[in-house]
């Protein structure tokens, strides 16, 4: 019976496969993140988050070179791995998504099913990069404005027909107001109003703000791309 027990952690593993499955495994996670790229090719990816996705692929594969069939070994490795965390998440659900990607193709390449991973590879990938281009294409560029000006009424009527004019929609998300020191006034001196707007023309940006901006009640102005 002793002598069966060291047969239970015996597994034949060859050096052609270990440089077999990490090549296509290094391959299979370059794919990923030119896909990745791809999806957030205006410059939004994280640079960390492309390098979790190699790394990604490559861990899982020789993970998998070590479990191979044995369930005491596999048992052993979910152990090993349990105390593994992501100190900083990514910033979306698509990261994630990129994430268990990798993590599938990892499992394929450790197994030694490498057409498996090349084709799921391209197939997933172009699926993501076809929904995104199509989703990019459909949805218009969302803004997040600022504005700060006095209180009251009469103040806020005087941007409404700027709004009216530029945006396809808008809608109030946020409002700060502030009193000058010293005030004894219970009237807010200052409101600082937060607006998520969608332009009716992307190119007529420059032109919203300085609309904002000749009106004589505005403070201040700021409008900036919200990355969603």
């Amino acid at each position: 019976m002793h002598s069966a027990l060291p047969d239970v952690f015996n597994f034949p593993i060859t050096l052609r496969e270990v440089l077999g499955n990490t090549f296509w495994a290094t391959l299979c996670g370059l794919i990923i993140a030119g896909f990745y790229m791809l999806a957030f090719r205006s410059g939004s990816y994280s640079l960390n988050l492309i390098k979790s996705i190699v790394m990604l692929t490559v861990i899982t594969a020789f993970v998998m070179l070590v479990v191979g069939d044995n369930l005491a070994q596999a048992f052993s490795m979910v152990g090993i791995l349990s105390i593994i965390r992501f100190r900083t998440s990514p910033k979306d659900a698509q990261g994630f998504m990129y994430l268990f990607f990798a993590l599938a193709i990892g499992l394929a390449c450790g197994k030694g099913l490498h057409l498996v991973a090349v084709v799921g590879c391209l197939l997933i990938g172009l699926v993501t990069s076809l929904m995104a281009q199509v989703l990019t294409n459909v949805k218009s560029r969302v803004y997040l404005l600022t504005l700060s000006l006095p209180g009251g009424a009469a103040a806020r009527q005087a941007y409404h027909q700027v709004l009216d004019s530029f945006c396809q929609r808008y809608r109030l998300v946020g409002t700060k107001a502030s009193k000058k020191a010293g005030n004894a006034k219970d009237t807010p001196d200052l409101l600082q109003l937060r607006y998520v707007v969608g332009l009716k023309d992307e190119q007529a940006d420059d032109a919203f703000v300085d609309a904002l901006r000749e009106i004589e009640s505005i403070r201040e102005v700021s409008l900036q791309a919200d990355e969603e």
